[in-house]
């Protein structure tokens, strides 16, 4: 039987004897009761050999075998935690380098085989590790450690014999606390940024409004036909400071809320009210599409909708359709607009921002990219805009259409 049996793990490690902070077991010599001694076999040679691994290591780790006993205990590991290998060596006690009452370790689950009760001790802080090969990860506070507590990220491996029985488990710490520390500070800047911003835009397109709404009523008031076109001209300014300014605004939305599953069709529905003349077609597969992204992508469908509009015929037309290919899918928007020069396009999202096509242009560009997504402009000049859309297989799907749209 393991030391973490999962039919003993909510009756051994109750509330009451988790908080218990009593004192490791000890021998009559008044030692720190060693571990039963390795099953025969080949497992001592292995871990013996990974032991040796372990103690060069770069990296803070340590090794137990099936009995839950270390056989390694690095140097690194030493300092983060303070604790010496000979105070755990031999025995099943690591825990308490981390935990002040009695708690097993990722390890101690991989050696029971008890991987259905990670969750159990470590709720929300679990993952399965990249790496494969039944490998676990977990990232967590330890207030006790250091002089303000560290944020650890442990990774632990089971290792297996020739027949592949778990002859013991390996785990590795990395200090993640100075990452966690600057992550906080631009947390907190971001919030402060965005609240600062937010007030301003809010201030300033008010007074926008306020200007705007001045100058209409004044072209009213005057006859003079020199003076009603300068008021004109004013207006016409302030149309486009107000565009800039919203356009800056919709920018500074990206990243701002995490990636969700976002409708296509539903999005192109809820944006197709800016096309008051001509056509807008969208294939059946489309309005059954969805992308895992930044919330932003509609604002993106907006802008190029906005675009087409702008720089299109009296009668716009929009084309989108959507395909699947071996990397994952590509998503097409076309329209009947001039389309764009030779010159241009090899540049044209990275481009310097100079006027607002340039920005609608950007903000495609890192809205897209910002979940992984790849966009460029396919089109033939003269014939319209075409652009192609690569999205990933990870993060897009096929919903079925629902009755009430």
């Amino acid at each position: 039987m393991g030391m973490f049996q999962p039919v003993e793990y909510k009756q051994r490690y109750t509330k009451d004897s988790m908080t218990s902070t009593g004192k490791p077991e000890k021998d009559r010599g008044g030692k720190i009761a060693a571990c039963r001694p390795p099953a025969s076999g080949r497992s001592p040679e292995a871990l013996g050999t990974m032991a040796a691994i372990v103690r060069r290591s770069a990296f803070p780790q340590f090794l137990i075998d099936r009995n839950h006993c270390v056989c390694a205990w690095n140097r690194h590991l030493e300092e983060i935690t303070g604790v010496r290998e000979e105070e755990v060596y031999n025995t099943p006690e690591h825990w308490r380098a981390f935990y002040e009452t009695r708690h097993p370790c990722l390890s101690d689950l991989l050696v029971d085989e008890s991987t259905d009760m990670i969750g159990f001790w470590y709720p929300d802080k679990w993952a399965e590790s990249p790496g494969g090969d039944h490998a676990f990860d977990i990232i967590d506070f330890f207030p006790h450690l250091g002089r303000k507590g560290k944020w650890l990220h442990f990774t632990a491996v089971p290792l297996r014999d020739e027949n592949g029985t778990v002859i013991g488990a390996l785990e590795s710490i990395e200090d993640l606390t100075r990452a966690k520390l600057v992550e906080r500070a631009l947390d907190l800047t971001t919030k402060k940024l965005h609240l600062m911003n937010t007030i301003t835009w809010h201030e300033i397109e008010n007074k926008i409004t306020s200007t705007r709404g001045y100058i209409e009523f004044s072209k009213e008031l005057v006859h003079d036909e020199d003076l009603a076109k300068c008021f004109e001209s004013e207006e016409l300014l302030l149309e486009k400071i107000h565009d800039l300014f919203r356009n800056t605004r919709d920018y500074q939305r990206i990243g701002s809320q995490p990636p969700q599953w976002i409708n296509v069709g539903e999005t192109l529905r809820s944006v197709r009210s800016l096309l008051e003349t001509g056509s807008a077609e969208a294939e059946p597969a489309v309005d059954s599409l969805e992308l895992f992204a930044d919330p932003s992508i509609g604002l993106m469908f907006a802008y190029l909708i906005k675009n087409t509009i702008r720089n299109g015929k009296p009668e716009p037309e929009i084309r989108i359709r959507c395909s699947e290919v071996s990397e994952g899918l590509i998503l097409t928007y076309e329209d009947n607009s001039p389309g764009v020069l030779p010159s241009r396009k090899e540049h044209l999202f990275t481009e310097k921002i100079v006027n607002a096509d340039n920005f609608h242009l950007k903000l495609m560009h890192d809205v897209l990219a910002f979940s992984g997504m790849q966009v460029r402009e396919t089109g033939e000049p003269g014939k319209g805009m075409r652009f192609e859309i690569s999205v990933p297989k990870s993060v897009y799907r096929f919903v079925p259409s629902r009755p009430d749209r």
